[in-house]
């Protein structure tokens, strides 16, 4: 996440220029929420969209490195103009908040950062009533429910987008820890492996779990916030404590494991339910599960065989094609 680049820098006594994408109306390259940071190096960390609007951005970037004020920058992308190369005509207008980040801001990093360690919701709330002087802080929602009288911070928390709130007299840009969601992969094989590596590297919290050490633990799951080991399958739901953000991924060693795990996850909130397998496989695990009285409702939640359709044979094709289903589930595509 661009907040533990952001913190080694103020940690080194560097300041930052950061560009937020504030708000947008119609199509744009990014959404709102997202970011990219300019380092005291010309080092240019992220993206916002490219083009025009990342062009003039990160000129703004280096004027408030230069010392110039935080300002905000406003693009419509409706029109063609003059200097055809430059422009972009994704039909959207959006606004960019260009603001500069001083090593007095590290304790606040660290608390954002603390907030992800933990699984935590978080927001940043910056007042931008003076463009010129935007205020920035973090608060750990689970820690103070309400920090802020008036302003319904609850109401922008699932997501990724930022949102404009504003009181009698001031205005704020309210902008979510990126919530990535907890992937949590049942059994430690070969596919897993590549799984946790690719999710890790697009803002995926990963865990995992198996009943074998040589297939759970940190020196295989480096990228993994959590690789554990339980003496059977049979409470592996309960171990992992699943919640409405959590993928959860099927792919144990046995048939008769991942069912058994399904069992237990179609009893859990999780959001996303894969196992891999084939159709027979597939077939004949939802048929034992009817008879343990599940419904068609409930197994229509699991995605199986997982993945995209993409002829993929290898762990690492077949890697691809989770995640690409994964990122559309955290998407609300699928």
């Amino acid at each position: 996440m661009i907040e533990r680049h952001i913190l080694k820098q103020l940690q080194a006594g560097r300041t930052v220029a950061l560009a937020t994408i504030m708000d947008k109306s119609g199509s744009a390259p990014r959404l709102p929420g997202s970011k990219m940071f300019l380092d005291q190096d010309g080092a240019l960390h992220d993206t916002i969209g490219g083009g025009k609007m990342e062009y003039e951005s990160l000129a703004a970037c280096r004027e408030i490195l230069d010392g110039g004020a935080p300002r905000m920058l406003h693009f419509d992308m409706t029109v063609l103009g003059p200097d055809r190369d430059a422009d972009m005509i994704c039909g959207g207008i959006l606004n960019v908040l260009i603001e500069r980040i001083t090593p007095e801001l590290a304790a606040q990093y660290e608390l954002a950062l603390e907030c992800a360690r933990k699984g935590s919701r978080g927001v940043w709330v910056v007042d931008i009533t003076e463009e010129q002087n935007p205020q920035r802080s973090f608060v750990d929602m689970t820690e103070n429910k309400q920090p802020m009288p008036g302003l319904d911070l609850k109401s922008v928390m699932r997501g990724r987008s930022t949102k404009l709130l504003h009181d009698e007299h001031r205005t704020f840009l309210v902008d979510p820890l990126p919530k990535s969601g907890t992937l949590v992969l049942f059994g430690g094989g070969h596919v897993s492996r590549a799984v946790a590596e690719l999710a890790s590297g697009v803002g995926f919290d990963v865990k995992v779990v198996d009943d074998r050490e040589e297939f759970s633990n940190a020196e295989r799951f480096p990228m993994a916030r959590a690789a554990l080991v339980i003496p059977d399958f049979e409470n592996a739901g309960e171990a992992m404590e699943l919640d409405d953000e959590s993928f959860a991924v099927i792919m144990t060693r046995g048939h008769a494991h991942d069912r058994d795990v399904l069992a237990q996850v179609l009893r859990s909130p999780a959001r996303y339910i894969g196992m891999i397998g084939s159709i027979p496989k597939r077939n004949a695990t939802y048929k034992q599960l009817l008879e343990r009285g599940f419904t068609e409702e409930e197994l229509a939640r699991v995605h199986c065989p997982i993945g995209l359709k993409i002829g993929a044979e290898t762990p690492e094709e077949i890697a691809v094609s989770i995640l690409a289903e994964l990122i559309a589930a955290r998407a609300g595509k699928i």
